[in-house]
């Protein structure tokens, strides 16, 4: 009783252990099998790259047996026939009769060195012999029909084709001018560096591409510059650094700073502030020539009409309180002109300048006034000059005192003289002014 009782708990614990093995190796297997059909992660596996660097490291051997040419020939020597066809470029071909089919011939007198290469055929001549081109050499080209296309197109078409070639041609107009002006900007920045023409291309350091070879280049031309003399005659040496107002503006920062003085120093400026200084010359050039018409006409007025006792008693009040009609109205038709033009280039600086810059138009009237106070210090300074002279010389055309005890005549004569030169010299300025 008792044995049986231990065989079967031992038949009990052999199923379980047998159990748990089945368990085992069912969970190995699928647990196997869902390593191999699993998904693509995008990591390798641990085993796949061991088994990898294993295959790397260590050829696996060529599987089989290896053999040699030679025993490989040896195995399957290549087959030889014994007898073979003649293939040739020449044909003999008959007109009556073709020949059927090549035979093997034989040699009748019996040596082929005084036999003919040719299969003879009875009745044939040289001249019947025709060139055959072997199949390899045959041309493979296929001749093809392509029908032409219409020559004459639709209006429409041709009207579009021309504006798009027309937008072509200005676009392509554009890019060189654009290239034009790159290069004419690269070329004078190269003058001014002292780079030449024929230094370029070959020989050329390339660009550097990273903050040492910048640094790199930097070094290398500061230390040519040095060799070469360049600091030596540095403007400023030794002195201290010039500072502006701007430098010290707190509400201007650096980076705008120093970009307003570079702008500044290649004197470039807004077209604005061009055409200001346009607007400035012109102004500055219709003043200075009303100045000097005024003060050759007062002058010649004055000394033509005055003795010289009276002209040397002038003041500035007297020479501001001097009016020339006849020259007023003589000279209009100019001064309009003038004004004119002057107003054109304000109009167009006003159009481009800010509020606060634009300027008023200007007024004949106005410039006329202005004009009569302006030049009464100079008017009065040339007329002393010219009585000094005139004293101390004795310089014809004016009227002194002692001209009074001079006989009538002569007087009469000289001052005839004077006033028909005087018409003549007025006669020539109105034609000048007309014209």
């Amino acid at each position: 009783m008792r044995g049986w009782r231990k065989s079967r708990t031992l038949t009990k614990e052999f199923h379980a252990v047998c159990d748990r093995c089945k368990g085992w190796s069912l969970r190995k297997t699928r647990a196997t099998t869902a390593n191999e059909h699993a998904n693509w992660t995008g990591d390798e596996s641990i085993q796949d790259a061991v088994l990898r660097m294993l295959v790397d490291k260590y050829k696996p051997l060529r599987s089989g047996t290896l053999q040699s040419a030679d025993q490989k020939l040896k195995r399957a020597p290549p087959a030889i026939s014994s007898a073979g066809t003649y293939h040739g470029e020449f044909s003999a071909v008959s007109e009556e009769t073709k020949p059927s089919s090549s035979k093997l011939l034989q040699p009748s007198t019996g040596s082929w060195a005084t036999e003919s290469l040719l299969p003879s055929t009875e009745g044939h001549r040289p001249w019947h012999t025709e060139f055959k081109v072997p199949s390899h050499v045959s041309a493979s080209v296929k001749v093809a029909y392509f029908p032409l296309t219409s020559s004459g197109p639709s209006a429409s078409m041709h009207s579009v084709d021309e504006l798009t070639r027309k937008k072509e041609k200005e676009a392509k107009k554009r890019v060189e001018h654009v290239g034009r002006l790159s290069r004419a900007r690269e070329s004078t920045l190269d003058y001014r560096l002292g780079i030449k023409k024929g230094s370029e291309g070959m020989g050329r350091r390339p660009n550097p591409v990273s903050m040492k070879g910048w640094a790199a280049l930097v070094e290398d031309k500061i230390e040519k510059a040095r060799v070469s003399g360049v600091f030596n005659t540095v403007k400023g040496r030794g002195q201290p650094m010039a500072r502006t107002v701007e430098e010290s503006n707190p509400f201007i920062g650096r980076e705008e700073f120093l970009m307003n003085r570079i702008v500044q120093r290649n004197g470039a400026a807004p077209p604005w502030v061009e055409l200001q200084g346009e607007l400035d010359i012109a102004v500055q050039s219709f003043r200075e020539l009303l100045r000097q018409s005024w003060i050759r006409q007062t002058l010649r007025n004055l000394t033509t009409n005055h003795p010289v006792s009276i002209l040397a008693q002038f003041t500035v009040s007297d020479v501001k309180r001097h009016r020339d009609p006849d020259w007023e109205m003589r000279e209009r038709t100019y001064h309009d002109a003038a004004v004119e033009e002057v107003n054109a280039l304000v109009r167009k600086y006003n159009g481009l300048a800010p509020y606060a810059v634009r300027r008023p138009y200007y007024n004949r009237s106005v410039e006329i006034g202005m004009l009569y106070e302006n030049c009464a210090d100079d008017i009065v300074k040339q007329l002393a000059e010219r009585v000094k002279g005139g004293q101390d010389g004795g310089t014809p055309g004016y009227r002194s005192e002692a001209e009074a005890h001079h006989e009538p005549g002569e007087m009469v004569k000289r001052i005839r003289f004077r006033d028909l030169f005087l018409a003549w010299w007025y006669r020539l300025l109105g034609r000048w002014n007309l014209h």
